[in-house]
């Protein structure tokens, strides 16, 4: 082992100090200021000009009703407060009716969009729906989901309804497993210019 004596020790010292604060001095973290950033939100509207509506008469309905049914049932019978339990809907491979129509009142064609909220009380395990022209009578299985859950779901149908024309919509429950239960959920109907 050597050792140095005199001015070599002190400037091989005073090179080792200077790099080790040079490498402290670039491990500090650097501040910046962000008084440059700006948060964004946006949103589309979607028309409300389609209307929900007997299935006959142009009657505008402000409540559908599922029979009660046993746990785990599924409920395809549906009716409307025009319509009445007397004139529910039916599933069947050439007479078939739906438990309402939409009715398209704006002046150009929109892409219809359904949106649930939550089923109160857990009555609901999931809920279907079928949107069809009108003149189809031919729906015997309801089977575009709405809602995989009973919860809350928004969901785009892909069926455009034209300027005054209608489209026959179709809906299906899956009770839960609960028993003695009821259960309320609002349906909301939209249109989106395509």
């Amino acid at each position: 082992m050597k050792i140095y004596k005199g001015k070599k020790v002190e400037r091989k010292i005073l090179t080792l100090a200077g790099i080790l604060v040079l490498a402290a001095v670039l491990i500090v973290p650097m501040v910046v200021s962000a008084t440059n950033v700006a948060t964004q939100s946006a949103s589309s509207a979607q028309a409300t000009t389609i209307t929900v509506v007997g299935k006959v008469a142009d009657t505008a309905i402000t409540t559908i009703t599922f029979p009660q049914g046993a746990p785990s049932a599924t409920v395809s019978v549906p009716y409307n407060d025009i319509d009445t339990v007397s004139d529910a809907q039916v599933l069947h491979a050439t007479t078939s009716e739906p438990v309402v129509r939409l009715k398209n009142t704006s002046a150009g064609s929109l892409k219809v969009w359904l949106s649930i909220t939550t089923w109160a009380n857990g009555v609901a395990a999931s809920e279907d729906f079928e949107l069809v022209p009108v003149a189809t009578t031919t729906i015997t299985v309801v089977d575009d989901v709405l809602s995989t859950n009973g919860n809350a779901a928004t969901v785009d149908t892909t069926k455009t309804i034209a300027a005054a024309a209608y489209n026959a919509l179709y809906l299906e429950l899956v009770l839960s497993a609960s028993a003695g239960k009821t259960g309320t959920s609002t349906l909301t109907v939209l249109g989106e210019t395509p």
